[in-house]
């Protein structure tokens, strides 16, 4: 066994190995090789940080990591950790991170951050000895989007330019890396924006891919809500993607009224992970 840094790594032979890692996982993932390029350029995720274990020219495992600069410093995003079924049980995840950590220590990493599905008993306390803490539950929705067309609460908008400051001042909870504001600035250019208006007052906005139907960000400004302004930027995305099935992934389970909100328009929980953090 090799472990290597996937720096010069065929792309084709990593989403083939993420795929079959990730085959018979609680919840299958599956990628193709514009959607894996989209995370990396979305997520921010270096090669040169991420690690892969070879039994001779075939790749058996691997850990993306994505890096940021961060208030407290460098912080380090699990994006991905796999092992193909045939060569789970060796302890290759821990070997995975002990080759990675001294090459986040040379950079003087100080945090490390990534998502765990709270079904997976195992993952989590293999995490856990490696000194990880549970930070807070993501929950994750999908569904039809379920809503009467009512008298409009405000007028929307498409936009291109976003004041993340003021949008910031809407929020009830800090969205996780795969939707944070510089995933979003990385991936501008796939997602639509909205905005809600009032007498030019923005008031709501709402981010999301058309294509694979994600809403990354959505948010009322408090003293704006209950008048209906999320149906009806809720109501534009469905038109959006023609009514089919959309997902909103990893909103902290702190942002009751957030939850409330997307069980009211139709939308289900399916699954729920962990956000776990450890210091380098």
């Amino acid at each position: 066994m090799e472990l290597r840094n996937l720096e010069n790594i065929d792309l084709e032979k990593l989403v083939s190995v993420i795929n079959l890692s990730f085959s018979d996982y609680l919840v299958p993932m599956q990628l193709t090789l514009e959607k894996l390029e989209s995370k990396i350029a979305a997520e921010d995720i270096k090669l040169k940080l991420s690690t892969g274990v070879f039994d001779g020219d075939q790749m058996v495992g691997c850990m993306l990591h994505a890096l940021r600069s961060t208030e407290e410093g460098l912080a380090v995003y699990n994006a991905c950790t796999g092992v193909i079924p045939a060569y789970r049980g060796r302890g290759l995840v821990s070997e995975m991170y002990g080759y990675l950590l001294p090459e986040l220590r040379k950079i003087q990493v100080k945090k490390m951050v990534l998502e765990v599905l709270t079904g997976n008993h195992a993952a989590i306390k293999a995490y856990e000895k490696m000194g990880y803490t549970r930070d807070r539950k993501l929950d994750c929705y999908s569904g039809k989007i379920q809503v009467k067309k009512d008298k409009s609460a405000a007028s929307l908008k498409e936009i291109d330019g976003l004041n993340w400051r003021e949008l910031m001042t809407f929020w009830d909870a800090i969205p996780s890396w795969q939707n944070a504001n510089q995933s979003l600035e990385n991936s501008k250019a796939q997602c639509r924006i909205v905005g809600a208006y009032q007498d030019d007052l923005l008031v709501g906005y709402a981010i999301f891919n058309p294509t694979s139907r994600k809403i990354n960000q959505f948010a009322v400004a408090a003293e704006y809500r209950d008048k209906g302004i999320g149906s009806q930027l809720f109501s534009y995305i469905n038109e959006a993607v023609e009514q089919q099935e959309v997902y909103v992934f990893n909103v902290d389970q702190s942002a009751v009224s957030v939850l409330g909100f997307l069980k009211s328009v139709g939308l289900s929980e399916v699954i729920a992970q962990f956000e776990m953090s450890r210091r380098v």
